[in-house]
């Protein structure tokens, strides 16, 4: 069967003006009572809906994507789409909050894109967007990167894309290659697609796409026995950009907001 674009709506960290709701604008709703309704009747499943206990949100809309957009307005979110255009998954990362996003920083040498990628549209500048091509792991894609400690040491590896993990996971055994001291790292339970698990939370001086280099990247280093000898490339990285993966061409277009 000939594989279709895998798109990944990431809800947006955009903040702007409020301004009057429209005269036909929907009642509002309990956000998670909606989201069990929809569920129940379409099928998809949804991380975090927890976060969503006793707030409202609008419910308008006859198409079932848009009409979750309004519904989670007030939440960054990740729409997951299958190769119907149906909703696979939604993942919520919690409440909206008034949040600047480090930089990108783009290596003087390079144009913000790997060697022969281009923007998605004639209308796009450099620095729109980044190609960078995948290597399918069974239905998974991954990424070869480079990760960047606290010193200017540099690891490159290859992260499996998962949208359910909160943070880039790494292997303990990379905390010394990376020059990061443990005691920079703090204990915590992390999320991942496979649930919860305890790890050792710092930062990533960078995280390098291509000649594009992302400043300030949170990890998570978790032991090697756990994460079976992979990596994951999670949404404290993914959830910066729009996100598109091609599974036909093997491409990740990170695009930005």
């Amino acid at each position: 069967m000939k594989h279709l674009v895998r798109r990944i709506l990431i809800g947006s960290l955009w903040i702007g003006c409020v301004l009057p709701p429209a005269s036909n604008a929907g009642p509002f709703v309990n956000v998670a009572q909606e989201l069990e309704r929809l569920m129940a009747q379409h099928g998809f499943e949804v991380r975090g809906i927890e976060q969503t206990a006793e707030m409202e949100g609008r419910a308008e809309g006859d198409d079932l994507v848009p009409r979750l957009r309004v519904l989670l307005d007030g939440f960054d979110h990740v729409i997951v789409q299958d190769e119907g255009g149906g909703v696979d998954r939604i993942i919520i990362l919690g409440e909206k909050v008034a949040v600047v996003a480090p930089p990108l920083v783009v290596d003087s040498g390079g144009s913000g894109f790997p060697p022969g990628a281009t923007p998605d549209d004639g209308e796009g500048q450099p620095g729109d967007s980044i190609v960078l091509p995948t290597q399918r792991q069974g239905t998974s894609h991954a990424v070869n990167l480079a990760l960047e400690g606290p010193n200017g040491q540099r690891v490159e590896r290859v992260l499996l894309i998962d949208t359910g993990s909160d943070h880039v996971v790494l292997p303990a055994s990379l905390i010394g290659p990376l020059g990061i001291s443990p005691g920079d790292l703090r204990m915590q339970s992390v999320q991942t697609a496979n649930g919860t698990v305890d790890a050792r939370l710092g930062t990533l001086s960078g995280v390098w796409l291509g000649d594009t280099r992302v400043e300030g990247v949170s990890a998570a280093f978790i032991d090697d026995t756990r994460l079976g000898g992979n990596a994951l490339l999670g949404m404290s990285l993914l959830g910066r950009f729009r996100v598109t993966i091609d599974d036909e061409q093997n491409l990740l277009t990170l695009a930005a907001r």
